[in-house]
């Protein structure tokens, strides 16, 4: 049985991505390991097709010293997948032995993509990370005609948060690692959604859960802060639809087969993190200006991001031709 080494180490949105990997891998028969860091390890704790986890804190990879110090210790594989590509994670895959493949990242292109000037000469047609995730295992011989990404619900994790969630409800994830990614009306949209019968539960951290402050129905439950990755991961893979940003929590659907609504911001479909028509929609309006920046932390230049001014009726109106879609 061949041994290979998966290596994504953050963020978790991409780290979740990555495991579009894995199933392929399982399929035809390797022996699975994944290098990621240790805050995202929840997720694959009872990941039956992985081996064995290996899970370096930040700190343990600090430094040129440290991180060939760490590699040292991992064994050896038969091929080593590099899907991140980063220094961190090429100074591994180097140490370590095995024949290393390592995907085509495209960052010049992606960053070029957000200034106007040089974006006009650039082809439209992009590719979805996670297609370009999956082209590594070309080299070991497979091709994957429909990559998607996939983490089984934590079944310990399911039977633990259904006795806190209603029947019939729609997950929103308002958060985002920064400002202008955040959809400003979630509120109005889970009020819409309620009237529409349907129960509203808030997903996300307690850094989420002070990035959008404003305050919803007293009948919407308000989970941020309060679970874990894998809780978090099972109570979406309960929910009828998950509405969120261009984050973590939008993938996090994609990997449980929920559908999900994403909304854009200063990012843009062309990084390729967009979800795949059967996974859900998304909304982006396209801007002159957008994208503005590869991660979205740019300050808009016009004070107020206008590409994220989506009306909450045209919002949920979406998302509920999404599950009529879905059903």
């Amino acid at each position: 049985m061949a041994k290979v080494l998966v290596i994504r180490l953050s963020s978790l949105g991409d780290v979740i991505l990555a495991s579009s990997v894995i199933q392929p891998l399982y399929d035809r028969g390797f022996h699975i390991e994944l290098l990621t860091f240790d805050s995202f390890a929840g997720l694959f704790e009872e990941d039956y097709r992985i081996k064995k986890l290996i899970t370096p804190s930040k700190e343990e990879l600090s430094g040129l010293k440290n991180i060939i110090q760490y590699a040292k210790k991992i064994g050896s594989y038969d091929y080593v997948l590099d899907l991140h590509r980063n220094l961190r994670s090429i100074i591994i895959s180097s140490v370590v032995s095995g024949k290393t493949v390592r995907y085509r990242k495209n960052s010049l292109k992606r960053r070029l993509y957000t200034r106007p000037f040089f974006r006009r000469f650039i082809k439209t047609g992009r590719k979805n990370v996670v297609e370009m995730y999956t082209d590594t295992l070309k080299y070991l011989g497979i091709n994957v005609e429909k990559p998607r990404p996939y983490i089984p619900a934590s079944q310990k994790a399911v039977e633990k948060v259904k006795d806190i969630l209603p029947e019939n409800f729609i997950t929103i994830g308002t958060g985002a690692r920064y400002r202008n990614k955040i959809y400003p009306f979630y509120s109005q949209v889970a009020g819409i959604l309620e009237k529409e019968g349907f129960k509203i539960v808030l997903i996300g951290s307690e850094e989420d859960k002070q990035s959008y402050p404003e305050r919803f129905p007293e009948t919407v439950i308000d989970l941020r802060g309060k679970l874990n990755l894998k809780e978090s991961l099972a109570v979406i893979s309960l929910s009828e639809l998950t509405v969120s940003n261009d984050s973590a929590v939008a993938h996090m659907a994609r990997a449980v087969k929920t559908p999900v609504l994403m909304i854009y911001g200063a990012t843009s479909p062309y990084f390729g993190f967009y979800p795949f028509p059967d996974e859900g929609e998304y909304l982006y309006k396209g801007l002159p200006c957008q994208p503005c920046d590869l991660h979205g932390k740019k300050e808009c230049i016009k004070g107020k991001p206008e590409c994220l001014e989506f009306e909450p009726q045209y919002v949920a109106q979406e998302a509920l031709k999404l599950l009529k879609k879905s059903l």
